[in-house]
């Protein structure tokens, strides 16, 4: 029984896929973040209902400097959000991440992050 997290964009670690999985530290990988909890909360239900619209939300966010992709390094501390897909082999969450490296929504250090969660022991 394991699971892999990916980010909207990179894989970055294999664990459990039981009870809440709480990703490492990371290092140069490509996410979405937000800088406020509740724009990456809509920005994750956007993306389980319509993705295609939800890259539209993106763009909008992105143009306001409330959320973007970006490649940086972080910490996670907190799962603030987490969401089970209708296909059940997935959960979408919003992690708290700490940055360590990189420049994030113009220097932020805390910022709130958009994680896919498959389970490849569910069907």
């Amino acid at each position: 029984m394991r699971g892999v997290i990916i980010g909207m964009a990179s894989i970055l670690l294999a664990a459990p896929s039981v009870g809440q999985v709480m990703p490492g530290p990371f290092d140069h990988h490509n996410q979405i973040v937000c800088a406020d909890q509740d724009s990456a909360v809509a920005l994750t239900a956007a993306y389980e209902d319509k993705p295609d619209q939800a890259e539209e939300l993106l763009a909008r966010l992105a143009k306001h400097g409330l959320c973007e992709r970006a490649v940086f390094s972080g910490k996670p501390s907190a799962d603030v959000y987490g969401s089970k897909t209708q296909d059940r082999r997935r959960d979408l969450h919003v992690f708290e991440v700490e940055v360590t490296k990189g420049l994030v929504l113009k220097g932020k250090t805390k910022v709130f992050m958009l994680l896919h969660i498959f389970h490849d022991n569910e069907v």
